[in-house]
């Protein structure tokens, strides 16, 4: 009388084959895939959403600044420069989103109360009170300072919503590569 055994180990030959593509994963795709999310997530909260990654509600304008706007702006969207300015940058292991304009960032920390030197400049004048000149005057201007007082209205960040979108988003490439 003997006894006999037998492994079946093709499962393990082919959980190893699986596992050696996660060690050859193209991060930076994953990356670019982040990013591009990340970007349209972005976009979605400064033309529908109108508040911080947190929930918070962004603080409405102030009455002198909403004297400017005209009826088709709307907070941190106006002309759509900023939605229009976002970009992603990808590498190996990382991905940075965010916007060149040199406004961004007062829009996402707010200005704080310190004063903004303007230095003296000449300043090109084609209106006066509200009528067009016949013809440009150039104005020099003194240096002054002035306190913009902007209030923070983050628009860069994840909610809980966004991360759990790229969960699923990562949980489906990582998924895809390991058929």
């Amino acid at each position: 009388m003997s006894v006999r055994l037998e492994y079946d180990l093709s499962a393990i030959n082919r959980l190893n084959q699986r596992i050696a593509r996660l060690a050859d994963l193209d991060r930076r795709g994953l990356m670019q895939t982040i990013g591009a999310v990340v970007e349209s997530q972005t976009r979605r909260r400064l033309a529908n959403e109108k508040r911080s990654p947190d929930g918070t509600p962004w603080a409405a304008w102030s009455e002198q600044y909403a004297g400017f706007r005209h009826g088709g702006h709307s907070l941190l969207e106006g002309d759509g420069n900023l939605i229009d300015s976002l970009t992603h940058e990808v590498s190996a292991d990382s991905v940075e989103i965010g916007s060149n304009l040199i406004y961004a960032r007062i829009h996402q920390d707010g200005s704080g109360d310190e004063p903004v030197n303007v230095p003296a400049h000449q300043r090109r004048i084609t209106k006066a009170f509200g009528r067009d000149l016949p013809s440009p005057v150039w104005a020099n201007v003194k240096a002054y300072a002035f306190n913009q007082n902007i209030p923070a209205r983050p628009y860069l960040g994840l909610s809980e919503d966004n991360q759990a979108e790229l969960e699923d988003v990562i949980e489906d490439f990582l998924m895809e590569v390991l058929k």
